[in-house]
């Protein structure tokens, strides 16, 4: 009786030791799957969870969001055409033109009050020349004929902006930072001297809203039409206090090729149209007399840059999966190519061509039949 209860309790012991074994290999084996799935994303997980081929999980509201948004990012060349009329009596010196104010003429000596460098910064100053024949100095008369200045200097500006997307409309807004070089305006009606500014190179920044749309799309070509309006801060090269500038509107012609739904080469010609005065001091009579001196400022521009969107899915996260189309694992969408490629390419279009169909093999290919 006393063996048989002790046979018993070893059966249980037993029994009770192989659960808790079995219990054990049970925990392991959860932990290290959780561990090797835990990984990175399980593309079988919902096949576990009972997933029925057709809840697909949509993308992540952010990123949905975002992807009405593109970010435009351009460098170009422009050059902007200057002209200018003076409505003053000038002097021509080698050095400097001078725009008189007041001034009297003895024989060949000028006695004068004039204004420097009125394209950027004028200011006001007085001395005394010698005039006329066998000298190099001029004086140029407004009522002989029109004085005018007339010339061109070259820009590089930086582009970035960014857009809201509504179907084939875009409104957005940007900043551009231009480094703009001038080197001299050639007279135009009389006049020996060109007018020579007191700079050679200065940076401008513009701010600017822009709306536009496309209007013609072939093959992967989008032709759109946009225009921005907006404000040019000048360089420190020009006197803040003297210059006066309202806006400014460019009209261009943007045209982009399509490399996939999220990324677009991008060509913007483009047409400026911008002026800016500066106010003039000048003594008449011995008193200040003050004038607003206009320069025109139109300007071509080319620019070439890219155009992006956030895409709205995340690419494929499994190593070993090849496909190139936009696919689903586990329930969700993922895009099998980097975000400046087609997503959804046709079958063969982005595989290579068979060696043999290669130019450079052709040959040998040809030779041997």
């Amino acid at each position: 009786m006393i063996l048989h209860i002790f046979d018993v309790k070893r059966i249980r012991y037993n029994l009770m030791q192989k659960q808790f074994y079995t219990l054990t290999i049970s925990i392991v084996l959860v932990f290290c799957t959780h561990l090797i799935f835990g990984q990175g994303f399980n593309p079988y997980q919902h096949a576990y969870q009972g997933w029925d081929g057709n809840k697909i999980r949509k993308a992540s509201p952010i990123r949905a969001f975002l992807n009405n948004f593109s970010l435009n990012a351009s460098l170009g060349y422009g050059r902007t055409f200057y002209s200018h009329v003076v409505n003053a009596d000038v002097l021509e010196t080698p050095e400097k033109l001078i725009m008189l104010g007041e001034y009297t003429v003895n024989g060949n000596n000028i006695d004068y009050t004039g204004v420097v460098d009125w394209l950027n910064a004028p200011s006001v100053v007085t001395g005394s020349t010698v005039v006329g024949q066998g000298t190099e100095n001029h004086i140029l008369y407004t009522d002989s004929s029109e004085i005018k200045y007339r010339g061109s200097g070259f820009n590089i500006p930086i582009n970035i902006s960014l857009h809201l997307d509504i179907d084939r409309f875009r409104i957005g807004g940007g900043i551009i930072y231009e480094l703009h070089r001038l080197k001299s305006l050639d007279p135009v009606n009389q006049g020996t001297y060109p007018y020579v500014p007191n700079f050679n190179s200065t940076f401008m920044f513009r701010y600017f809203f822009s709306l536009g749309g496309k209007v013609y799309h072939i093959k992967g070509w989008d032709y759109n039409v946009d225009i921005q309006i907006g404000k040019v801060k000048y360089g420190n090269q020009y006197d803040k206090s003297s210059l006066q500038n309202g806006i400014y509107f460019n009209l261009g012609i943007p045209i982009e090729y399509e490399l996939s739904e999220y990324f677009w080469i991008l060509l913007r010609p483009s047409f400026d149209f911008k002026s800016y005065t500066m106010t003039i001091s000048q003594n008449d009579g011995g008193s200040a007399v003050s004038a607003n001196f206009q320069h025109n400022q139109p300007a071509f521009y080319l620019n070439f840059g890219v155009r992006m969107k956030l895409p709205e899915v995340k690419r494929c996260p499994v190593k070993s999966c090849k496909t190139r189309l936009k696919h689903v694992h586990g329930g969700r969408e993922f895009r099998g190519q980097p975000f400046y490629k087609k997503q959804n390419p046709k079958i063969g279009e982005l595989y290579h061509p068979p060696e043999r169909n290669m130019q450079k093999n052709r040959r040998k290919t040809i030779g041997k039949n």
